[in-house]
């Protein structure tokens, strides 16, 4: 797969290079490498042998996976060279061994080649509800797990926020109508691709895939304003991506409304204001193979 995506809906179209954006996914994989080995030690059981992190970006959760797991086979999984690129350069910088993969979630047989043994653990971070047939993904997924295994996707939650309800520019709801302007990229491209959303919730999904004690954790990410530092610097690259990635589903007087928020040399950037907070749901699933 191309490092380039691209959709089109109407007379616009979107795309998004992943070769240029590496240094930003390399960027935020250092600033959540806490986060992620939180995670991997709550999700790991010591005698696991096989683990992957499918779709996995910058592997944040693979390098978590082989700092947990020193003695597993760790794989990371994506469509995207410039992705795998990436991994292989942090995995040359830190030492950890992880090894890079390229498989689509929609190609059964590149992912079964990709993982290459019956796995103790797969994960799935946001990336599920991009397949073509999430359905079908998660049966696919399901059938790489050896018997015992977990299944682990990150699905659901909330969009982070981090704006007052207004602004001072443009109209209230900013931020709202932003973050629906990325449920109708979403939908954009299904349509575009031919995909198949569910109409049901993740928990029957992983059952219907055959995986049983299937569970929900929801983690709430709540730093109240004023947001300084790091904090305010991932708030204000998160909303420039999401402006980029979105602004053909934003209304002329909204994509006017950001440019001037998030232009560094105006009076209204957000990056001088003391009213920006943080809040924002993550939540995954894990389930077992009988």
């Amino acid at each position: 797969m191309a490092a380039q995506h691209g959709h089109r809906h109407g007379d616009h179209t979107a795309s998004f290079d992943f070769a240029d954006a590496a240094p930003r996914f390399k960027a935020r994989a250092a600033a959540e490498a806490a986060k992620y080995r939180r995670l991997a030690e709550q999700l790991t059981d010591p005698g696991d042998q096989v683990v992957a992190d499918i779709g996995c970006g910058a592997a944040s959760m693979a390098f978590a996976l082989a700092e947990t797991l020193p003695k597993a086979q760790v794989v990371a999984v994506d469509a995207e060279p410039a992705m795998l690129d990436l991994v292989r350069e942090r995995a040359a910088e830190t030492g950890a061994a992880v090894r890079a993969a390229q498989a689509s979630v929609d190609d059964a047989d590149a992912l079964a080649a990709a993982v290459g043994a019956p796995a103790d653990l797969l994960w799935a971070g946001h990336v599920i509800h991009h397949a073509s047939d999430p359905q079908a993904a998660l049966d696919n997924l399901a059938g790489l797990l050896a018997p015992g295994g977990r299944l682990a996707i990150g699905e659901g939650g909330t969009a982070p926020q981090y704006l007052p309800w207004h602004v001072g520019v443009g109209s209230p709801g900013l931020e709202l109508r932003l973050i629906e302007a990325g449920s109708r990229r979403l939908e954009g491209e299904g349509v575009e691709h031919g995909s198949t959303p569910l109409s049901y919730g993740w928990n029957l999904a992983l059952e219907k895939a055959g995986l049983t004690q299937v569970h929900e954790v929801n983690e709430l990410d709540a730093t109240p304003a004023p947001l300084e530092g790091t904090d305010l610097h991932h708030a204000l690259e998160s909303l420039n991506t999401r402006v980029g990635w979105f602004e053909p589903y934003l209304s002329d007087a909204d994509r006017a409304a950001w440019a001037r928020l998030l232009d560094e040399d105006g009076p209204d950037w957000l990056g001088r204001r003391r009213d920006l907070h943080h809040l924002s749901i993550d939540t995954y699933f894990t389930a077992v193979k009988p």
